[in-house]
């Protein structure tokens, strides 16, 4: 079968560097029918300047790419979805438009097509105390995450972004604090604010040490690699954290995952969002 076609419904700017572009049709509808579609999706971008075509699949109905065809396929976060209104909705950091996909954001209009290829992935574990850090990248999935917390989740959250004007408020419980860390206009990956945050964090009031924390760090490679060292160090096991490599300074997202598969480690939190498993484990 082909990849679901979702259809540019609309464009929403809710940041000057946060783009949200709705999605909507029957493609959307059969990509939110057929679990797990949350809490990451495949899409697949057409070439510069051409109509979408396919890939081709094979008798296992797994995706026979050609030619360019896999490098034009990127890992997004669901914004949020409508399955009784065939919407979806994806957040694109807008940083240029050198890259594929940064091009695709930034000339886009209602009415164009993209491919949903599938989804699925891992979440934060709800409970324990929460903590939470990523830059801009990891903006959409800390949202996603904050949203379906428990009400009564405590924790903090952590977000590196561009510069004042990219705070915003966020739908979170009230037990949870969020730090925004703005770098003042730096470049993304070079200001060391995630790093500084976490070097410099006492263990949870009420708490003699880091032994009930959840850990969930979406960020650049260098940031991810320093997350890792420091859960060890301050005694935060492997089965309480998910910590995961969105992006690289001088890879693309297909040279990163071929070359260190985003700093993915075995035996860290495996935890499914209930209704969208995958029938094996990760």
């Amino acid at each position: 079968m082909p990849a679901n076609e979702m259809i540019v419904e609309e464009i929403i700017d809710y940041t000057p560097r946060m783009r949200r572009v709705v999605f909507r049709g029957a493609g959307v509808a059969d990509y939110l029918a057929s679990p797990p579609c949350v809490p990451n999706i495949k899409i697949y971008f057409p070439a510069p300047g051409k109509a979408l075509d396919q890939p081709g699949e094979d008798e296992r109905g797994r995706w026979v790419f050609t030619g360019d065809q896999r490098s034009r396929v990127r890992t997004y976060t669901v914004r949020f979805m409508d399955q009784q209104a065939s919407q979806l909705a994806i957040d694109f950091v807008r940083h240029g438009d050198e890259g594929l996909a940064s091009a695709w954001v930034e000339r886009i209009a209602p009415g164009e097509v993209l491919g949903a290829l599938g989804g699925g992935g891992l979440v934060l574990r709800p409970g324990g105390h929460a903590l939470l850090f990523g830059d801009e990248t990891a903006l959409p999935a800390i949202s996603d995450t904050l949203e379906q917390m428990p009400a009564d989740q405590l924790g903090q959250v952590f977000i590196e972004v561009a510069d004042e004007d990219e705070i915003h408020p966020l739908a979170k419980p009230e037990g949870v604090q969020v730090h925004w860390l703005p770098r003042g206009g730096e470049p993304a990956g070079s200001a060391g604010l995630l790093i500084e945050a976490m070097d410099r964090l006492q263990p949870p009031a009420g708490h003699a040490d880091f032994s009930g924390v959840h850990l969930w760090v979406g960020a650049e490679s260098q940031v991810v690699r320093f997350a890792r060292k420091w859960a060890a160090r301050v005694g935060i096991e492997r089965a309480n954290r998910l910590i995961i490599g969105y992006w690289h300074q001088s890879l693309d997202e297909v040279a990163y995952g071929k070359d260190s598969d985003h700093d993915r480690v075995k035996d860290e939190m495996d935890y499914e969002r209930p209704g969208h498993e995958h029938a094996h484990a990760h």
